[in-house]
């Protein structure tokens, strides 16, 4: 308990207040060394409870300085947060300022200065959105165009104490995704109608064939053999959807060894010299390098198969020359022939799917259109690249390089 400030100096007025009334000196005695006893007391005290509060306000100042600390900390944090967020976004509070957003909102938005989003020189349907989802409080999403580009506007409300107090709002780019759906829709479309090509005309075959009245054994056999070649252009449109759908996947595995890319050629030469041959085409070996690249020798040698086959496709006649060479620290595979080359306005289209430079020769020969697309998505899954260049009626050279 404290005792009453100067409650010595109380009794040491006492004191001598007794001494002038002529009191025994024993009281006065003992009232003056009450009074120093108390006035000693009360000094121990105050700087006790000095020592007391001293302490107090310097653990409240630690507790202080630690919690500014811990907030600037967190204010760092979700700054650095919001910085790294990959896509636009703006946070705007009950009065509708723009309080936070982030560097890549200022560079699709241009101006974010502390302004309403009613005042900001936002793109039209940005604004509305924006309005809207300030009006209604709730969740919203909507796909607007900034800049010639889509994309998914988010708008989440934020609450203080249940009450709405504004909202954030997000900005995904989706332009490709949707030119992913796109695609994918088109490859849809492009496979439903080579698969029903083929199966058109087997379709139409074996009904003429079944009908009662038809006894034609030479038509019969010409339908047999045309149906088993639809039949085989089928397996072989299937396989090859099959595996383009399997190396469009990310995680395409490879069997990389040391391989010998020139007994590759030469087995690819092996497989398909008859073909050569029937044209009267000459194949032509220019192996500047016997190292080894590292590489998937299945996979790489069906790359050349194809590459070589289209080769011998489309050419009627002149050479094919099969090359090998080392660049820096590229192993250069190239394929060039004398054929009827591919004219400018198909050279970007060449490696797209059911793409086909030559269609009827290409149906001719039972091609599906997937061979080039296959070719580079294997050579991208090593790594590699693959180039083409073509002089429309002279020829054709597709060089892949592969890192070694």
């Amino acid at each position: 308990m404290k005792l009453p400030k100067y409650a010595w100096f109380i009794l040491l007025t006492c004191s001598y207040a007794l001494l002038a009334y002529e009191t025994q000196w024993n009281v006065y005695v003992i009232l003056l060394l009450l009074a120093i006893s108390l006035y000693i007391v009360e000094v121990v005290y105050e700087q006790q409870y000095e020592s007391k509060k001293s302490k107090e306000n310097k653990e409240l100042q630690e507790e202080i300085r630690s919690t500014a600390k811990d907030a600037h900390l967190k204010n760092k944090q979700l700054l650095t947060i919001v910085s790294s967020i990959p896509f636009p976004m703006l946070l705007i509070d009950q009065f509708g300022n723009i309080v936070m957003h982030n560097n890549i909102a200022s560079l699709c938005m241009s101006h974010l200065e502390p302004l309403t989003y009613l005042d900001n020189p936002f793109v039209h349907g940005v604004r509305e959105f924006i309005k809207d989802a300030f009006i209604l409080e709730r969740d919203m999403d909507k796909i607007i165009n900034i800049n010639g580009v889509e994309f998914q506007a988010i708008s989440i409300p934020v609450l203080a104490k249940s009450k709405y107090s504004g909202c954030l709002v997000l900005f995904q780019d989706i332009s490709k995704t949707l030119e992913g759906e796109k695609m994918q829709k088109r490859f849809i479309a492009d496979a439903s109608h080579e698969l029903k090509t083929p199966i058109s005309v087997l379709k139409g075959m074996v009904e003429i064939l079944n009908r009662d009245d038809f006894d034609d054994p030479i038509t019969e056999k010409e339908f047999l053999s045309q149906m088993a070649k639809e039949v085989q252009r089928l397996d072989v449109l299937v396989k090859d959807l099959l595996q383009l759908s399997r190396l469009s996947l990310s995680n395409v595995i490879l069997e990389r060894e040391k391989c010998d890319v020139c007994a590759l050629f030469d087995k690819a030469c092996d497989s398909l010299w008859k073909n050569a041959q029937k044209k009267q085409l000459n194949i032509q070996k220019d192996y500047q390098t016997l190292e080894y690249a590292f590489c998937d020798p299945k996979r790489m040698l069906q790359v050349i198969l194809n590459l070589l086959s289209n080769a011998i496709k489309y050419s009627d006649s002149g050479t094919i020359t099969l090359r090998t060479r080392m660049e820096t620290t590229y192993y250069i595979l190239e394929v060039e022939d004398e054929g009827c080359g591919i004219q400018k306005k198909d050279m970007e289209k060449i490696f797209d799917r059911f793409y086909r430079v030559d269609d009827a020769r290409s149906r001719q020969s039972g091609g599906s259109g997937l061979g080039l697309p296959i070719v580079r998505s294997i050579i991208e899954a090593h790594g590699g690249n693959i180039e083409v260049e073509s002089t429309y009626g002279k020829g054709t050279l597709f060089r892949i390089k592969l890192k070694n």
